[in-house]
This record gives C-alpha cells, structure tokens and sequence, in this order.
C-alpha cells in the first residue's frame, strides 16, 4: 500500500463535509495502485495537497489535479462547481489521484518531459494506468478528435514532436488559434494504446521508467495506420 500524506488547504473554503469521502477514495487509491506498481515506486511516501480553489478545475468535473515532480501531487477541488458531487460520487477524484501519481513515479526517472513527443507519452501512460487500475476507457479529454481532424494533427504533432520548443498549453488545453481542446490527451492516450496493443506483456503500472522515444517508436508508425486515421 501506498504511504499517501493528505494535507488540506481550506483558506478558501472548508472542505470538511466531503473529507471522510476525500480519504476514502485517497485510502481504496494507495492500496489499488501500491498493489500494482513496482516496489521501488511504492517504497518512498507522497504528499497529496487537497486544495478549494474555486474556479480553477476542469468546468466539466469541478475536479482537476497536477504533478510537477517526485512526491507531491495537487487534488484541487471546487465544491461551487454544479458537477462537483457527481464527480465526487463517481469517484472521479480517485481517477484524477490515480492519473498524477503516475506523474509521480514518472518524474523519479524519465522526468515529464521538455517536448512534444514525451508530453504525448507522459499523459498517455497516466491516463492508460488510470484505465489499468479503474477500468473504462479513459476520458472525455482521451477522445477529444473528430475522425476528419486526425490524420492532419497527426501529421503536425509529427512534425513537431522532437522540436525544442512547442505549444504546450494549445496541444493540450486548446485555444483559438492551436489544435483542439484536449489534442495532446487524446493523441497520448492513443499513441499509448497502440503501444500496448502490440506488446501485450506491457503494463502502464510497469512503465513508469520507459522512455518516450521507446513508445513513438514502437507505435507512432501503428498509430498513423491506425482505424482513427483511416476514418
């Protein structure tokens, strides 16, 4: 079982009538993900911060997270939010904890990464270690492209993908002027996907030290030939 640390932040909101569920889905998350991971991602503590920031999460959850290295994730929270107690009941702060630890382990070895390639493989893996520990097949954001816009922003992330420099915010969070919300997640998550579907050995819980230029290797070629580029 995972030793997880919960610290809560309430400066701008108390958090206390959702804390028992808050630590259940922490508590039912340390013990799925700590009985799948290597033990050497297991072994070293992690601070979980639960932050009300009202205004500051994924309007669609009321919910969001973040990682940005080893040993601390952030689980920031909404309670204002109109899809805040459904998320909460569907146990979507369990998947958002289960997604930044991935982060976590990842950043003790490969680190997140400076571009594109490894952006796309880095929220790939967390959201198909996610899909390995939760079931389903991820979320909204995994399956953000129309099948008329998937072989063009293919064809742009390629050319991109090993650059010094790219857009992070438009892959992934979109704008008016970059590729659609969430392009960057779904291109990952299914870029990860093709990975694994032609190692079938492979796991998300045992790829928290693989290199991104393993998986666009393997899978970037599968992925362009894939049934979403043909649609």
């Amino acid at each position: 079982m995972l030793d997880l640390r919960v610290h809560f932040l309430e400066a701008d909101g108390s958090l206390a009538r959702w804390r028992e569920e808050i630590m259940r889905q922490v508590c039912d998350t340390a013990e799925r993900v700590g009985a799948r991971v290597p033990a050497a991602d297991s072994a070293v503590p992690i601070d979980i911060v639960v932050e009300n920031r009202p205004g500051e999460t994924i309007p669609e959850l009321g919910v969001a997270g973040g990682c940005y290295r080893r040993g601390l994730v952030f689980l920031t929270l909404d309670p204002g939010n109109d899809n805040f107690e459904a998320s909460l009941a569907a146990d979507e702060l369990r998947k958002m904890l289960t997604h930044e630890l991935h982060h976590s382990f990842h950043h003790a070895t490969c680190g997140y990464g400076s571009k594109l390639g490894e952006a796309l493989v880095t929220e790939g893996l967390a959201d198909a270690f996610d899909v390995e520990i939760n079931g389903g097949d991820g979320h909204a954001w995994n399956h953000a492209i129309t099948a008329g816009d998937w072989a063009g922003l293919l064809e742009r992330a390629e050319r991109e993908l090993w650059a010094e420099s790219y857009d992070h915010a438009g892959w992934f969070f979109g704008s008016d002027r970059t590729p659609p919300r969430w392009a960057g997640y779904t291109i990952g998550y299914h870029l990860v996907k093709t990975y694994l579907a032609a190692n079938p050995d492979a796991r998300p819980s045992q790829m928290t030290a693989t290199p991104a230029s393993v998986v666009v290797g393997e899978a970037w070629a599968l992925l362009k030939e894939g049934p979403l580029a043909a649609a």
